[in-house]
C-alpha cells in the first residue's frame, strides 16, 4: 500500500469507528423530537463549551458571569458578534491560557473561504469525530447505507497534477470510497472517468456543486451511462442549472449541506428539498444590520459547540439567509432555512475554456502569512491578475509560491501575475469579493494556445 493509501486508511480508521457510527444512530434517534428537547441539549452543549471559554482570553470575562442555568438567547447575547478579521488580528486570544495549542494533539485547517485572507482553525480530535458522524447521518438522509461504496470529487490532491494519462483517482479500501482528482476532469479524460466510476459501483457520489455539473456534462457527452443512488454537494453555492443538470444526467436527487471550516454551524438537505440546521452541531443565528435576531434576511452568526480546542461563540460569515417557519414534511423537527446567500464567487477559466473551481483556487493561499489580502481578478481569456495587499514582511518569494501553487495545486492551463496593491475594496455592501470575472462573458469555447507561462509583475504600492 503506497504512502497516499495509507494517508486515507489511517484517516478513515479513525472518523469512521464505532464511536462515530454509535453518536450517529443517536443524532437520528433525535430527529423528530418536540424542539424544546432541542434547545435543552443545546444549553447542555453550551454550558460544556462555557466552561472551557472561562479560560479563553477572548471570552473569559463574560464566561466567568454566565450563570450555570440561564435562557439559551439570553446567554449568547452578552458576547459580542466576531468575525474572521477578529481572529486574525488577536489569534491568540481565541486559545485557553492565551496559547495556541500543540499541533501535534489537534488538526489545522489553513482556510482562505471566500475572503482570500488565511486563516487557521484548530479543532480537536472530538470536534472531527463529531463532524463525520454529522456528515454520516446526512449520507443517510440521501439514502445511502452504511457499506455501500462513494466517490468523492471534492478536490482531493490523490495523483500528480502533472500526470496526463490514467489512474486519475484512487481507491480508498478502508473508506469504502474512489476519491477522484478534480484537476484532470477535462473531456479527454471524461471516458476514464466515467468508466471507472461505473466499474467501481460506488451508489453516492459527494462532490462540489461545480465539480458534479462538470462531470454530468462530460459523461452526457461520453454517452456511458452512470448513475448515483444520490449526490451530495457541498462547500460552494449549488445554483439551480447546476441541480438540474445533475440530477438529469445520472437520474437522481441532489441532497446539498452548507457548512464551513470554521463550523460553526451546519445545515443539511433532506428528501423534500428542505435545508435543516442541525441544532447539536451548532448554534445558528440570523441577524440584521443592528445586530438583531431576524425573520428577514441577515447575516448568518454560528457557535460551534463541539471544538473545544478553539472555541468560538457568536462567528458572523460572509452569508445572508433567511429563516423559513413553515414545518417540513420529512417530520424532522430541526429549523428550516429558506435560503443562503452571499457567498460571492464568480466564475473564471483556464486557458482552454474550463470553468476552474473557485474552492480549489483558494488553495494557492492556504498558508500564506505574509499575506493581508488577495483578490484572483479574470482580466481577459488568457489573463489572470492576482491581487495582493503585502504584509510587513512580504518579498517576491511569496508572490512566486502564489503562482506556483496555481500551477501545481490548481491547473497548469492559467496565465497569471502578481499585482501589489495598498487596498482592495469591498462592495457597496460591505461584503469583499475575492474571485472575479471581469470579462464582459465567459469563454464559450476552447481557447487554443501555447502552453501557460506564469509571470510575476509587482505594480508599486
Amino acid at each position: 500500500m503506497d504512502f497516499p493509501s495509507l494517508k486515507y486508511a489511517f484517516r478513515h480508521a479513525m472518523r469512521r469507528n464505532p464511536w462515530v457510527v454509535h453518536q450517529c444512530t443517536e443524532l437520528r434517534s433525535r430527529e423528530g423530537l418536540d424542539p424544546a428537547v432541542h434547545r435543552e441539549r443545546q444549553e447542555y452543549l453550551l454550558s460544556r463549551l462555557l466552561h472551557v471559554a472561562r479560560r479563553v482570553p477572548a471570552y473569559a470575562r463574560i464566561a466567568a458571569a454566565a450563570p450555570a442555568r440561564y435562557p439559551l438567547a439570553h446567554v449568547l447575547a452578552e458576547f459580542p458578534v466576531v468575525d474572521k478579521a477578529t481572529l486574525l488580528a488577536r489569534p491568540l486570544d481565541f486559545f485557553a491560557g492565551g496559547r495556541a495549542p500543540n499541533r501535534h494533539l489537534t488538526t489545522v485547517a489553513a482556510t482562505s473561504g471566500t475572503t482570500g485572507t488565511p486563516l487557521d482553525v484548530h479543532r480537536s480530535v472530538a470536534s472531527v469525530l463529531w463532524e463525520q458522524a454529522f456528515h454520516r447521518q446526512h449520507w443517510q438522509w440521501a439514502g445511502w447505507e452504511p457499506g455501500e461504496r462513494q466517490a468523492v470529487l471534492r478536490g482531493d490532491a490523490v495523483v500528480p497534477i502533472g500526470r496526463d494519462r490514467p489512474p486519475f483517482w484512487l481507491r480508498d479500501p478502508v473508506g469504502g470510497q474512489l476519491i477522484l482528482s478534480t484537476r484532470h476532469l477535462n473531456k479527454r479524460n471524461a471516458h476514464a472517468f466515467a468508466s471507472e466510476l461505473r466499474d467501481y459501483g460506488a451508489t453516492l457520489l459527494r462532490a462540489y456543486p461545480s465539480a458534479a455539473y462538470e462531470l454530468a456534462t462530460l459523461v452526457e457527452e461520453t454517452g456511458v451511462p452512470l448513475r448515483f443512488k444520490a449526490v451530495i454537494t457541498g462547500s460552494e453555492m449549488l445554483y439551480d442549472f447546476q441541480r438540474r443538470r445533475i440530477e438529469s444526467v445520472f437520474r437522481t436527487r441532489v441532497f446539498d449541506f452548507y457548512s464551513m471550516a470554521e463550523r460553526v454551524g451546519f445545515a443539511a438537505e433532506c428528501d423534500h428539498g428542505r435545508l435543516h440546521v442541525n441544532p447539536e452541531y451548532g448554534i445558528v443565528e440570523i441577524l440584521d444590520e443592528d445586530g438583531r435576531p431576524t425573520d428577514g434576511d441577515g447575516t448568518v452568526v454560528g457557535t460551534a459547540l463541539h471544538n473545544h480546542v478553539m472555541p468560538l461563540i457568536r462567528y458572523r460569515m460572509g452569508d445572508t439567509a433567511r429563516w423559513s417557519r413553515e414545518p417540513c414534511p420529512c417530520g424532522r423537527t430541526y429549523p428550516v432555512i429558506e435560503s443562503i446567500g452571499g457567498r460571492l464567487a464568480d466564475q473564471l477559466y483556464d486557458l482552454d475554456g474550463r470553468p476552474v473551481n473557485s474552492t480549489v483556487i483558494g488553495f494557492a493561499f492556504d498558508g500564506l502569512r505574509n499575506v493581508r489580502k488577495a483578490q484572483v481578478v479574470q482580466t481577459a481569456a488568457d489573463r489572470w491578475v492576482i491581487r495582493l495587499v503585502p504584509g510587513p514582511n512580504y518579498t517576491a518569494h511569496d508572490g512566486a509560491q502564489v503562482l506556483e501553487r496555481l500551477a501545481t495545486q490548481v491547473s497548469p492551463r492559467i496565465n497569471a501575475l502578481i499585482d501589489l496593491v495598498d487596498h482592495i475594496a469591498c462592495l457597496p455592501s460591505g461584503k469583499y469579493k475575492w474571485v472575479v470575472q471581469d470579462l464582459k462573458r465567459a469563454p464559450a469555447t476552447p481557447i487554443v494556445r501555447r502552453p501557460a507561462r506564469a509571470e510575476a509583475v509587482g505594480a508599486a504600492c
